[in-house]
């Protein structure tokens, strides 16, 4: 560990002469350079301290079918509160209301007394696998964060997630203790429409009304968003759907605006098809790194996040097993120069290399700063 520090500074300076010269040139037009700027704009809650941990916390880690779904609807529930509760004016603090109970009635099956957001499971066969299937669960989890206000230490603002399901993923018991497991996919139908995301919105509705007519919860304004989680093997998360806005005072739902933000894997068919340009960009410096370090057959995959059809973020991982540190060294001294064959100059770029699960080395273009960093782990 001491020797892979040691090589930080030469590591570093190459990273920065690598990015003296970007890919791309901005763009001259008004649209483009706020749509640029908004890129760059970094806005970040700070923390209310004490921190408090969200009271359905361990809820959400049982409902929620892996990590990268669970940090995905964290963060980008972050991102998208800014719109509406500014960071200059208040602290983020995770979900103090939303208990349990609360998330636990919602997540049942619907009864007869019209208790429960899940679909009922109208007509049983005896075949408890098969009626699963047949009424798969659609909304997994609801997350809570709340916005206090700097000067006042008063909620000023909630913002929600409904996660919703696009597989359900099945583990239900008989009457005899057997267990059966399995898979279903929510929305089968081949139209054009969401069955997922329609749902979502019905469900809403009721999310809302119960959080008004609970007396525990103030009356603030409530920023609400439909995510869709990714399936559980997945190696990108889910999507956010759709948004809408509660004033203060108002308890129902007036409209939904959608949201275009997407995630593609390198490589893949519908990154293809999607930007052919940006696609062989990435095949180049895969081809790059691998011809660079054959004996260690790097396998290199990559995230790509699209928000209106526009690239938005790039994270790549080079998985070389078993790598020494001398060839770390020069793995990130190469990925440092070859770095300019991806590189737009307002989009962020993270590779990770990785051995055997661990990160060892990570490079880092910041458009901010306009430098590249790479650094030994």
């Amino acid at each position: 560990m001491k020797k892979r520090k040691c090589l930080f500074s030469l590591i570093a300076s190459i990273g920065l002469l690598a990015s003296c010269s970007s890919g791309e040139v901005e763009p001259d037009t008004t649209n483009e350079k706020m749509y640029i700027s908004s890129i760059q704009k970094k806005e970040a809650y700070e923390i209310q301290q004490p921190a408090k941990s969200n009271i359905a916390r361990g809820l959400m880690v049982n409902n929620m079918n892996n990590a990268l779904n669970i940090n995905e609807i964290e963060r980008g529930l972050m991102d998208l509160s800014v719109n509406h509760f500014a960071t200059e004016k208040h602290y983020l603090q995770e979900g103090q209301y939303l208990d349990e109970q609360m998330i636990k009635q919602w997540l049942a099956r619907k009864t007869e007394e019209g208790i429960g957001l899940n679909p009922a499971i109208e007509t049983r066969t005896g075949d408890v696998l098969e009626d699963e299937k047949k009424y798969p669960l659609i909304l997994s989890h609801v997350v809570e964060h709340n916005f206090i206000h700097k000067e006042s230490n008063k909620l000023e603002g909630m913002s929600i997630a409904i996660s919703l399901n696009e597989f359900y993923d099945i583990r239900v018991s008989d009457d005899k203790g057997l267990i059966y497991t399995g898979q279903v996919k929510v929305d089968q139908n081949d139209d054009d429409s969401n069955d997922v995301k329609n749902y979502g919105k019905k469900i809403a509705g009721k999310i809302i009304q119960d959080i008004r007519n609970n007396k525990k919860i103030p009356e603030v304004p409530i920023y609400l968003t439909l995510y869709q989680e990714s399936n559980v093997n997945d190696i990108i998360p889910g999507l956010f759907l759709a948004e809408t806005f509660i004033a203060k005072g108002e308890n129902t739902i007036a409209k939904w605006s959608e949201i275009d933000k997407k995630y593609y894997s390198f490589p893949s068919e519908a990154l293809y098809s999607l930007d052919q340009n940006m696609y062989n960009k990435l095949l180049i410096f895969k081809e790059d790194i691998q011809a660079g370090f054959k004996h260690l057959n790097p396998k290199i995959i990559g995230r790509l996040r699209y928000e209106e059809g526009k690239l938005t973020d790039i994270k790549m991982e080079v998985h070389a097993p078993l790598i020494n540190d001398a060839e770390l060294v020069g793995l990130l001294q190469l990925i440092s120069t070859k770095l300019n064959t991806i590189l737009f100059e307002y989009i962020p770029i993270t590779v990770r290399i990785i051995d055997q699960k661990k990160d060892v080395g990570i490079v880092l273009w910041e458009p901010t700063e306009k430098q590249i960093f790479a650094n030994p782990i």
